[in-house]
């Protein structure tokens, strides 16, 4: 456990008790009790906006936003942390739309615990260790489990950018949100580029400020050549890094290395070798929140230690990819949009028709599919029979944040679903990352005033066929 903190609140029965550890803080001031986790970007202008000493730490400017101005004072903070507010009987807990600081609950009869680790969470009293049948089925069939399901019966983790609040004898918490600004839209695609620098310049400001040795991610691509291209305006000193992969058809470094060299900044390839693999596999089984197949796991926990020996400031593109959307690939489209239209023995005897065909035999997963949301599914496990085969019994993925997600979307909707089912496949990847290696990472996508600007713009200047990304290309 890198930092963070824990605590009980029995309802309504004055102020949590709780802790924290490392550089994570716990304290009660007044008539308000806080737990806070992470880091708090652009503090010398909120110091000034409520008027606290220049040397004010995150957790009081925290405090301050929550005083003066309650959830929209949340709104207004950029930074990347978890944290619990209670007062006068009441208690919320929030946690930043960056994702990176988990943040679980336990919502028992007598008392909410809460923690930024799940093994933390466990420990307290009241909380049981018990295997959640329908998070282990969602695990085999997703390799992943998503917010706010855990693997652990009753315990909920809260989702990105999630607000819960727990009322003097209410019995389950009231979602919130901090509100977000009505802004007007660019008035044309010009506007919106220029609109999108200076917001994702800003953003790059905030993150990098106080750095001595910055560097950036660079893979090649356009989200992470746009951050670095950005950051080079203010800090040519910036150090371009890249993971470096055996054999032409996964190395992105050739093209990384161009990118730099086009914008006179120092490049590096990190190189691991199986031996490091194996070595940060064996520390990610023993430190896991949550069961995960994410294959870029132990490459991203390598790098981020690699870095954090030499830089004390790190910026990653991850972001752009659900804030800009994605076309799904045209045989899901038609799948999603017209075979399952099919009843499902019709699909099934076309696929075994089309598997007959050697010329035809590669249509046939248009048509092989229980459900259409199966089609996008980014871990694929086992299928739905084998996992009931396997844990005995009925199962079903209706519950799911992504069966819902899916849900939501009309059938030929497919940018929205592909954009909502982004957002529904959690990103356990980094945030593993972050908290075994205490990396300074930072993401410029994840803040806010980008992130909702990006996702605001009409589709035809997010995407065009041909053109994935079309504005973050145009920039």
């Amino acid at each position: 456990m890198v930092c963070g903190f824990s605590g009980t609140w029995r309802r309504g029965d004055g102020p949590p008790r709780g802790r924290a550890w490392g550089a994570a803080v716990w304290h009660a001031e007044r008539e308000l009790t806080l737990g806070f986790a992470g880091e708090i970007y652009d503090l010398p202008a909120l110091r000034r906006h409520w008027s606290l000493p220049p040397d004010a730490a995150a957790s009081a400017v925290l405090s301050a936003a929550w005083r003066h101005e309650g959830e929209a004072g949340l709104a207004r903070i950029d930074g990347m942390f978890a944290c619990a507010l209670a007062d006068a009987g009441s208690l919320r807990l929030y946690r930043h739309g960056s994702g990176v600081h988990d943040l679980y609950v336990h919502d028992g009869p007598q008392a909410v615990a809460f923690a930024t680790d799940i093994d933390a969470l466990l420990a307290l009293p009241g909380v049981p260790r018990q295997l959640s049948r329908r998070a282990l089925h969602e695990y085999l069939r997703f390799l992943d489990v998503a917010a706010p399901e855990t693997i652990y019966q009753g315990v909920q983790a809260m989702p990105d950018g999630a607000g819960w609040h727990w009322r003097p004898g209410a019995r389950l918490a009231e979602p919130f949100a901090p509100a977000d600004v009505t802004e007007p839209q660019p008035i044309d695609f010009d506007a919106a580029i220029d609109d999108a620098q200076q917001r994702l310049t800003h953003a790059i400001a905030r993150r990098l400020e106080g750095g001595r040795r910055p560097a950036s991610f660079l893979s090649g691509g356009v989200d992470s050549a746009l951050i670095a291209a950005l950051a080079a305006h203010s800090r040519p000193d910036l150090t371009t890094l890249t993971v470096g992969f055996d054999g032409e058809r996964y190395d992105e470094s050739p093209a990384a290395r161009q990118i730099a060299r086009h914008l006179g900044l120092a490049h590096e390839v990190l190189r691991f070798d199986h031996d490091e693999h194996v070595d940060a596999f064996e520390r990610l089984m023993s430190s896991l929140a949550q069961p995960m197949a994410d294959p870029a796991t132990t490459s991203t926990l390598l790098a981020f230690e690699r870095a954090r020996e030499r830089f004390d400031i790190i910026l990653d593109g991850t972001g752009a990819d659900e804030a800009m959307g994605a076309m799904p690939p045209r045989h899901v489209r038609i799948a999603v949009g017209w075979a399952s239209l099919l009843p499902q023995p019709l699909r099934r005897a076309g696929v075994k028709a089309l598997r007959a065909l050697p010329p035809l035999v590669g249509y046939a997963p248009i048509l092989d599919f229980e459900h259409p949301a199966e089609m996008s599914i980014r871990w694929r496990g086992f299928p739905r029979a084998d996992v009931a085969a396997l844990a005995g019994g009925f199962v079903s993925f209706d519950h799911t944040t992504y069966f819902r997600a899916f849900a939501r979307c009309g059938r030929r909707d497919h940018y929205a679903r592909a954009s909502a089912l982004q957002d529904a496949a959690p990103c356990h990847r980094l945030t593993e990352a972050v908290r075994g290696s205490a990396a300074p990472v930072r993401f410029p996508f994840w803040d806010r005033n980008v992130d909702r600007r990006l996702r605001a713009l009409p589709e035809a200047w997010r995407h065009v066929p041909g053109q994935p990304k079309r504005l973050l290309r145009a920039l």
